[in-house]
């Protein structure tokens, strides 16, 4: 074979067929090296580099060091300049690198990038931004190249253009991402602009049919643009500029879905294809908004779907669970009256039987969950947002089995999966928001709280879809533990301290990367934790505190912070006062508003005009139930009068509503500021149709029994009013007892057990006990549950001691609220309260004050002696 090359000299095209045809291209590689300075074409050698690498025949380095010096002198010949991608790419492919060859044809790239037809030109740009070619390239030439793109596509005539500039465009943005230089990202940004807006005049001529299938490509690159902007170099700047831009094509893609176009087009699969895909990304960039049009089709695809699925014909149905989830979680998404029904119940569960992919269960979840949420948001008095016990029988009635075979199914999958955190987040997020469902959190607690899980979270799942999931589980085992005496959670609570210490610690550490404007809401999910005593939560305050500028908040995030802090019980009053002077004279609304009087509660901060100014600013519309509660039970604890005609509101709010929650608690409040016998009687109706109710919750009978005891001194009162509330109390017995033992376990501090014995040397007990008058009322902690004494003696409050017919409160400071800037003290609203209605029964109330104690010891208790 040696011997006919030698007669007839080289022939270029026999020797690379012959190569490409070789199993064994050793000999092959001898003849290239011999005769490597006749070879006149680039693509030769192209395919000599790239089929060796590919059939792992290495090229021996003496023969590629001459193949790459032969490559740079060929590159420079003009009939190559076609072959120039596809050189860059095996280069790129095979990793071979070499600064010559590099430079070389960089710099012929830049003196004929004028000459490249638009498809290399972009494989050229896209080749050497990932190859950085030995890092060597020039930001000015990558540029030159992105400005010469820009020309082309808008030298190719229109119809061409614009296919073109849609093809282009998705890559062009996607090199984008992978960019790391400033200067260079704002070049190219502006590139993608110009091109958006002039694809933009063009769109704008032309919206019959075929700009449907336009519209989707559109699509396409709006998503492919929201990819791009997680890019951390982009500034906020040029992210107003995408969403004003996006928003534009939104409205023209909006356009073109007219009715018109939508009944001439005829709708292939490939059609309902493309929406489905738009569709699918579509709930990622809200604030968009979907035309009716394309609504009804795919509601259309949506029903069919259903009904084919019920007859059977599965095959039929479009990619199986994705497309039918998509599909839901797009009407969930964005219809405002779609509800899942039975029907579509059935057909997931069919789905979710057979299916084993943990993030399809997982997402599957989250359509449940947004789709229960946004119906009770909007069937639900769009403002109330809380508990809705008695709308339990809502929901459709295979809804719970299908969340439970979910749950069953995501519990076995995730033991065998390598990482199934991602979709285990959205679970457990989609699971809490459900808020008439009891899911079973204990797998979710146990795999969150171990090892580390919690480090290896996406950041952004972390704080945005964790902690707010962890923050509401929290609050609500709180409330369940105080409406209901449920001693078996505590295992719960403690699965649950131990995954908030995990976060903790996490938070503390990577301090530096939350962003200022995510405290006050990671600081306002973790205070509903705060009964569960959790350790580091104030060294995890105190640095925050150190670490943050303050004065970039805003009002509500002022707001939320000064409510965490103390819900937290941070002691620092100073702090407090620098928050609340940013607040003073501003226009608060509602939720804001009781997130300050909270606060004020708990830190036992009381300023009048302060209080006064934040109820003036109110508006009447932005109440609703949750808020008025929690509006009148603040005023009462700071022992303030509401507005009259904020009263008003609340009171016609009370006789319409249907909340039982709401029903208890205003007419509790109301009646504890002033008698109104038609409240009452409302009140009254309503005991009688739910005394079940008072038997089962121990802190509602609690509570019924407090007003019980307050009206009965009421000179006013309708007596036969009385008698119906005593019957529902004498039936809730074993549920105010259950009540009492829970608050007997608040044990008295060394402090007052002290003061009890300085008091037994002090007074003459036996002569107070023998005048006493009022021996047949019973203080909750005085009595043996077993035997509860007759309701109308049964004070509902524990004393810290009694002798004869005086009542010794020993008041520590949460009993006070200190007056600023006068530094002055009074009794909060229930301390003041109880003292109400010990006299009103005729006790003597007599207060004695920890503070003096600390500072007089036994001179202070003296001056009691002569009771």
């Amino acid at each position: 074979m040696l011997r006919f090359v030698v007669k007839y000299g080289f022939h270029e095209k026999t020797f690379i067929n012959q190569f490409l045809s070789a199993s064994v291209k050793s000999q092959l590689h001898l003849e290239l090296k011999e005769n490597i300075n006749q070879v006149q074409n680039l693509n030769t050698l192209i395919g000599v580099i790239d089929t060796s690498y590919k059939t792992n025949q290495i090229i021996p380095l003496d023969l590629l060091k001459l193949v790459l010096q032969r490559s740079t002198e060929l590159v420079q010949v003009e009939s190559n300049l076609e072959y120039l991608k596809g050189l860059l790419l095996t280069l790129s492919i095979n990793r071979i690198e070499n600064r010559q060859l590099n430079q070389t044809i960089l710099d012929v790239v830049m003196q004929n990038y004028q000459k490249l037809s638009d498809e290399h030109l972009i494989t050229i740009t896209e080749t050497i931004i990932y190859n950085k070619l030995n890092q060597k390239y020039k930001i000015k030439d990558v540029q030159i190249l992105f400005e010469q793109m820009a020309i082309n596509l808008q030298n190719s005539d229109s119809q061409i253009y614009n296919q073109q500039i849609l093809l282009q465009l998705p890559k062009l943005i996607n090199l984008l991402q992978h960019v790391r230089h400033n200067k260079l990202i704002h070049e190219i940004l502006a590139t993608v602009y110009g091109l958006l807006h002039q694809l933009k005049q063009f769109y704008n001529q032309e919206l019959n049919t075929e700009y449907l299938s336009l519209s989707l490509q559109m699509c396409h690159i709006m998503d492919t643009l929201e990819i791009l902007f997680q890019n951390p170099l982009i500034v906020s700047a040029q992210k107003k500029q995408q969403k004003k831009l996006q928003q534009q094509f939104m409205d023209l893609i909006n356009q073109s879905f007219t009715e018109k176009n939508m009944l001439e087009t005829q709708f292939s699969v490939q059609h309902i294809n493309s929406i489905l895909n738009f569709v699918k990304k579509y709930p990622k960039s809200p604030p968009l908004s979907i035309p009716s049009q394309i609504h009804n089709l795919i509601g259309n695809i949506y029903i069919s779907l259903v009904n084919e699925f019920t007859t059977n014909q599965k095959q039929k149905i479009l990619k199986g669970l994705i497309d039918f989830n998509s599909l839901a979680y797009f009407l969930t998404k964005t219809s405002k009256n779609f509800y899942l029904q039975d029907q579509d119940y059935k057909v997931i569960h069919v789905l979710v039987e057979s299916e084993n992919n943990l993030f399809i269960l997982a997402k599957t979840l989250e359509t449940i969950s947004t789709n229960v949420q946004n119906h009770n948001d909007i069937h639900h008095n769009p403002n109330n947002k809380q508990h809705h016990h008695h709308h339990h029988h809502d929901h459709p009635k295979l809804r719970d089995p299908v969340l439970q075979l979910i749950e069953s199914k995501i519990r076995q999958l995730m033991q065998n999966h390598l990482n199934p955190s991602d979709s285990l987040v959205i679970a457990f997020q989609s699971l809490i928001r459900i808020e008439d469902y009891s899911p079973k959190l204990a797998t979710y607690l146990e795999y969150f709280a171990y090892g580390q899980v919690l480090n290896q979270l996406k950041w952004v799942d972390f704080i945005v879809k964790f902690i707010p999931s962890l923050g509401i589980l929290s609050k609500r085992l709180t409330q369940q533990f105080y409406m209901s005496v449920q001693q078996n959670n505590n295992d719960q609570y403690k699965q649950l301290s131990d995954v908030w210490e995990k976060v903790l610690a996490i938070l503390m550490k990577k301090i530096d990367q939350i962003e200022p404007n995510k405290i006050p809401i990671i600081l306002f999910y973790l205070s509903q934790a705060s009964k569960l005593d959790l350790k580091e939560v104030s060294k995890l305050l105190h640095i925050i505190k150190k670490s943050t500028d303050f004065t970039k908040f805003n009002y509500q995030q002022i707001c939320e912070i000064f409510y965490s802090f103390s819900r937290l019980n941070y002691q620092d009053t100073q702090f407090y006062f620098d928050l609340i002077n940013k607040l003073v004279d501003k226009e608060l609304n509602m939720d804001q508003v009781i997130l300050i009087y909270s606060g004020l509660i708990i830190n036992k901060l009381y300023n009048q005009t302060f209080i006064c100014q934040l109820q003036d600013h109110l508006k009447i519309k932005d109440f609703n139930e949750k808020n008025m509660l929690s509006y009148l039970q603040a005023l009462l604890t700071l022992q303030f009068e509401p507005k009259s005609t904020i009263l008003e509101a609340i009171t016609t709010q009370y006789y319409k509503s249907k909340n039982y929650e709401f029903i208890i608690g205003c007419a509790t409040s109301l009646l504890q500021y002033k008698y109104d016998q038609k409240v009452l009687e409302h009140y009254n109706n309503f005991i009688k149709n739910q005394h079940e109710l008072y038997i089962k919750s121990p802190f509602y009978a609690h509570q019924l029994h407090v007003l019980f005891m307050k009206l009965k001194h009421v000179d006013q009162v309708n007596q036969d009013l009385l008698q119906d509330i005593t019957k529902v109390l004498q039936e809730s017995k074993i549920s105010l007892a259950k009540y009492h033992l829970q608050m007997k376990q608040i044990t008295k501090s060394q402090m007052e057990l002290d003061i009890i014995e300085q008091f037994k040397k002090i007074l003459d007990f036996d002569r107070l006990e023998k005048q006493a008058k009022l021996n047949e009322y019973k203080f909750t902690d005085q009595y043996d549950p077993i035997e509860i004494p007759k309701i109308e003696n049964l004070i509902p409050y524990q004393i810290d001691f009694k002798v004869g017919d005086y009542c010794f409160e020993i008041n520590g400071p949460k009993h006070y609220l200190q007056i600023w800037p006068e530094q002055q003290y009074k009794l909060d609203g229930w301390t003041m309260k109880k003292k109400q209605l010990l006299e009103s029964i005729g006790f003597k109330y007599i207060e004695v004050n920890h503070e003096q104690y600390k500072q007089k010891g036994l001179e202070y208790l003296k001056q009691f002696q002569s009771i």
